[in-house]
């Protein structure tokens, strides 16, 4: 992960007890009265009062009807203010360009994915992310406060720049994309598509709270995200869990192994994630044994280097039902250590988003 640019939270929002006050809100499933505030955060009713009073007057929050209250009264609910700014993720992959955003309150205000082919041209992807942006900064109607990218390819943790190699299943993704997007946000942030799933992983999905454990992803691509230590893992370039460059004894590394085993693009280096995501039957189940083996062996070496407590397989490819099985059950007679193996739900643009909308709502003060 790059942070190419992150400006210091605002300071109207530092104090504890506003930060504590949008907390509550941010939490709550329905607007809230300052007495529930208060309650929740054990802060007096007078601070919260005061708080509400601020931040009313600089549109962080809303009011939003009333309720009655105890003894008769009347009591004004308060709401995130979803208009006072939002929170941008883009997805930059072989197969699709997709943008998402979300105001302050974390509800959709844009959502929209473009399908391309897989030997895109690097004008066309940077013309169609341009687009999807504007469109979504447009359906926002709110200054943009964080963005976080996410490119299928790796990225210097160094500099955000992506990591040229001789063989890419993303070529046209290789590009600085900050610099040729025009973004401008208080913070940005840039890593690669892996990572980012990884990181949806650990916060949104099967492996919520876990420290230690390996990401799979299998799409157009071949990547592992190396959460360990309860950190992820980079490396010093970015290349830390490029997976498909790993070599098999016949000298084909991982992502040309499969391509030989009929996932590939033809002439194209890296895989085709459309054609290998139909019905089981649309592929000989001895192409799919003779692939899964060469995944599930690269796979229990890494567990065997790392010792994780759990390999989370993801991306299109595992739709296919038979995929996790296969490698579930090679990765198992293999290791010297038995090593939980599951399914993940999520993806880059999944990791993308909860960042940053983290990171708008930490510029507030919450």
């Amino acid at each position: 992960m790059v942070t190419v640019q992150e400006l210091p939270r605002h300071g109207v929002l530092a104090s504890i007890t506003e930060g504590q006050f949008l907390s509550a809100l941010a939490s709550a499933p329905e607007p809230l009265s300052r007495a529930e505030i208060a309650e929740q955060t054990r802060i007096s009713k007078p601070a919260i009062s005061e708080a509400a009073k601020r931040l009313t007057e600089h549109g962080i929050i809303s009011t939003t009807g009333t309720r009655r209250g105890g003894r008769g009264g009347v009591a004004t609910l308060f709401e995130i203010n979803g208009r006072r700014a939002h929170s941008v993720a883009l997805a930059l992959a072989p197969s699709k360009i997709s943008v998402r955003a979300v105001g302050m309150d974390n509800k959709p205000v844009f959502d929209a994915e473009h399908e391309v082919n897989l030997d895109i041209a690097r004008s066309d992807v940077i013309a169609i992310a341009k687009d999807l942006l504007a469109k979504a900064s447009e359906a926002a109607d709110s200054p943009l406060e964080a963005i976080c990218v996410s490119v299928a390819n790796p990225v210097d943790p160094r500099t955000g720049d992506t990591v040229s190699l001789e063989n890419s299943a993303f070529a046209a993704g290789r590009f600085n994309a900050v610099q040729e997007l025009g973004i401008r946000a208080p913070s940005i942030v840039v890593d690669n598509d892996v990572n980012w799933a990884t990181l949806a992983e650990r916060h949104l999905g099967a492996m919520a709270g876990e420290d230690n454990f390996v990401y799979i992803y299998m799409g157009d691509g071949l990547g592992a995200g190396l959460f360990l230590g309860g950190a992820l893992q980079r490396g010093h370039r970015g290349l830390a869990g490029e997976i498909g460059y790993l070599r098999d004894l016949d000298g084909l590394d991982l992502t040309q192994g499969l391509a030989a085993h009929g996932f590939g693009r033809g002439a194209s280096y890296g895989l085709d994630s459309r054609a290998v995501t139909g019905p089981p039957a649309s592929r000989p189940s001895a192409d799919l044994e003779l692939a899964m083996q060469r995944v599930a062996h690269h796979v229990a070496n890494i567990v065997t280097l790392l010792n994780p407590r759990a390999v989370v397989l993801g991306g299109p490819l595992t739709k296919q039902k038979a995929v996790p099985k296969l490698i579930e059950a090679q990765v198992a007679r293999l290791v010297i250590s038995p090593v939980e193996v599951t399914t993940g739900s999520f993806a880059p643009l999944d990791g993308a988003g909860f960042e940053a909308h983290r990171l708008a709502r930490r510029a507030f003060g919450f």
